[in-house]
């Protein structure tokens, strides 16, 4: 209920009606609220004096000087308060109530038991005037015949139609039963009542919920339950990262377009195409995420400023990528993995072991190719391959970056799509038994144009021999002994042999082998 000072009432009158565009409000909390068409409101002759279902206009409050007061008692739709709650960000004890449903039996009943304590208490005469504007509904019981049958079949259980009797009959339903029908007076207050699911709901929060017994469908089958290949395979690779130090991070799948800016992306980014929430709970969280890189580069910057100078995260979520603007269709929701590592013991080359680490979980093999981001290092970032496709990158968080999130140590990341993994999942590694006979091992060192890069000389080699187990880079060198558009590269190669021992002349067929392979497809001579 609310009261009006009636001496505030301009024009001695009442008036019901939507909101004028723009028209605005004071509240009884001093607060102005700018109301809408959709907006219910109480006016008076000349204006609004209270907000329908969420509170009263300052204007009409009642005051120490009061001497006459006018009582509403009133039922409002619930989806309207609802809504003019949430638009205005306007929620109270009165909008809480309304957003649940008030029957007009209540209202009735309410504005009588006040105007009786009016005159039980002598705090006023009451007046004569009334008025009752209303939908012509009845507020007497309503019939409703339910199949007993049906309101069992609900509960799975058998519930005695005494007992169903004597709990109806306990909430003033005055049923009576006539074979399987059940027929009641339903009470205008329970507008909650519609049909039978509600009479079992009443019947079991009466009768008791110990008396149901888990049974099974007739028709359902006992099946092992288990993970899918999917959750598997990202449950093994989460574990495998943890045993490589690192600690798993779970963030928001929102943020902000200040992320994006953050990462310095031109305005045609494909990344800058997000989704925006239409009810954001602040600007932070306005827009979906298209790329992991931001929540986890802040979540470095928060970690350092609080004094964790090193440490390692990785996250595996979902990115949103639309598949147009406006929405007209269900976003591309793409697994992603995202890995980042900091401190004085992390460079360019453990980001890069990380991406190696998902490769052997997964029995993979990536190639790595100079790449390009607007936040990474321009000389320290790589773009992770899978045959022909790209499928992550990783780097060096450049210096503007890293200044702007105040970066005390280096920070590397990496950011790699699984969605185009999935068809590697569920692989398992082949055992292959330990040759009887010892590896054969020689080191050639290499002298080739700088833009030659190591990934190229290692599988120019692997490809040369099919005896090759291993090869490493052990030392790069450029100076006065070679050219200045040249550099040296030395790799120990690792032979190993099959159905027998390997002799030196086999070996030394092998290396001349590769050392032709790698002056034809790469023109790469051996260094003197």
């Amino acid at each position: 209920m609310h009261a009006f000072d009636e001496d505030f009432l301009r024009g001695n009158e009442i008036v019901v009606r939507r909101a004028h565009a723009g028209e605005h409000i004071v509240t009884l909390d001093e607060q102005d609220y700018e109301m809408n068409e959709n907006n219910l409101c109480i006016c008076d002759g000349e204006g609004p004096v209270a907000l329908a279902g969420v509170m009263g206009g300052l204007n009409s409050e009642i005051r120490d000087t009061t001497k006459g007061v006018v009582f509403e008692s009133a039922k409002f739709m619930r989806d309207n308060i609802r809504k003019t709650s949430r638009a205005l960000g306007k929620r109270t004890d009165a909008s809480a109530k309304y957003e649940k449903g008030v029957d007009e039996y209540t209202t009735e009943m309410a504005m009588r038991r006040a105007l009786h304590l009016v005159e039980e208490l002598g705090c006023g005469k009451v007046s004569s005037t009334h008025l009752d504007v209303n939908t012509g509904n009845p507020i007497t019981p309503r019939e409703m015949t339910v199949s007993i049958q049906k309101v069992n079949g609900v509960l799975g259980i058998q519930v005695p139609d005494e007992e169903i009797l004597r709990i109806m009959k306990n909430l003033d339903f005055a049923p009576e039963i006539d074979g399987d029908s059940l027929k009641l007076q339903v009470p205008a207050y329970r507008t909650d009542i519609e049909n039978y699911p509600d009479i079992s709901e009443e019947v079991i929060r009466m009768y008791g919920y110990d008396h149901i017994r888990p049974t099974l469908l007739s028709s359902a089958k006992v099946t092992a339950g288990g993970l899918t290949v999917k959750q598997k395979t990202e449950l093994s690779l989460k574990r495998r990262l943890c045993a490589e130090g690192m600690y798993e991070a779970m963030h928001y799948s929102f943020f902000s377009p200040a992320d994006l800016d953050l990462l310095r992306l031109p305005a045609d980014d494909p990344w800058r195409q997000a989704i925006s929430i239409l009810n954001p709970i602040n600007e932070d969280l306005s827009i979906m995420r298209t790329t992991l890189a931001a929540s986890m580069l802040r979540a470095v910057s928060r970690n350092q400023k609080a004094g964790n100078t090193e440490g390692r995260l990785f996250e595996v979520a979902k990115r949103f990528i639309p598949k147009s603007l406006p929405l007209t269709d269900y976003p591309d929701e793409r697994d992603t993995l995202c890995a980042c590592v900091w401190g004085d013991g992390e460079s360019f080359f453990t980001i890069k072991g990380i991406a190696d680490v998902v490769a052997e979980n997964l029995q993979l093999h990536f190639d790595y190719v100079p790449g390009r981001k607007p936040f990474l290092h321009p000389y320290q970032c790589a773009d992770i391959r899978l045959g022909e496709e790209t499928v992550g990158y990783l780097g060096t968080v450049s210096y503007e970056v890293a200044g702007e999130l105040n970066f005390q140590k280096k920070a590397y990341i990496l950011e790699m799509d699984l969605q185009s993994l999935e068809q590697s999942y569920g692989r398992k590694p082949r055992f292959v038994p330990l040759s009887k006979f010892p590896d054969e091992k020689r080191d050639l060192a290499l002298v080739m144009d700088k833009k030659v890069t190591c990934a190229e000389v290692e599988d120019c080699i692997k490809g040369s021999v099919k005896n090759i187990a291993d090869v490493k880079l052990f030392d790069v060198y450029e100076g006065a002994q070679i050219a200045a558009d040249k550099k040296s590269m030395a790799f120990t190669i690792t032979f190993r042999p099959t159905d027998a021992e390997l002799t030196d002349k086999m070996v030394d067929s092998w290396v001349n082998k590769i050392l032709r392979k790698l002056k034809f497809m790469l023109d790469v001579d051996l260094r003197a």
